[in-house]
């Protein structure tokens, strides 16, 4: 074996480091989707005392995230949005950020605000491969409709570089105890 194998060997740039990378961004992703998710049902809710739906729709943005994060809501949730990614670094097996959304659900409907942790894996030049992203938008505040409601959406696709991409959450509501 020559220094370049070595090399490429001991980087773990070869197919079974690539499997590796895409396996530890899996796994990434879905800790990240159970702490979301956990921590957002174990601080604010109770089975007892709560009402949960479903929410799924697409988010269209106007365009990519490089001239402008803002766009439609469609489904469920429908209106208008407004994002802004707040931090970015590599980290393991692809990047890491924060963003928060902001939801304007039409008059008199109100409007919810997000806080969201996003993964994304490295392209093919080390950058972040935002059409396989995968963000989870915790909601930190709500008026009208969804006023005093807590949970999660997620979204998997590439949003930020301007296409259609699907969301699936839960939105929960605190009930009266009996």
């Amino acid at each position: 074996m020559d220094s370049d194998q070595a090399g490429i060997r001991r980087r773990g740039r070869g197919a079974a480091g690539a499997r590796r990378r895409r396996s530890s961004l899996a796994f990434g992703v879905v800790a990240l989707l159970l702490a979301a998710v956990s921590g957002a049902t174990t601080t604010t809710e109770n089975p007892r005392d709560t009402v949960c739906r479903v929410v799924r729709g697409t988010l269209v943005p106007l365009c990519n995230a490089a001239i402008c994060n803002q766009g439609n809501i469609t489904g469920d949730l429908s209106g208008h949005f407004t994002s802004k990614v707040t931090s970015i670094y590599p980290a393991g097996s692809g990047w890491i950020y924060t963003s928060w959304t902001r939801i304007d659900l039409g008059p008199a409907k109100g409007s919810i605000e997000t806080e969201n942790d996003g993964v994304a894996p490295f392209d093919a030049k080390g950058g972040p491969d935002l059409s396989n992203g995968t963000e989870v938008l915790s909601i930190s505040e709500a008026t009208g409709a969804y006023q005093d409601y807590s949970g999660t959406v997620v979204l998997v696709g590439a949003h930020a570089l301007g296409k259609p991409t699907p969301y699936v959450g839960h939105l929960c509501q605190h009930i009266a105890a009996h």
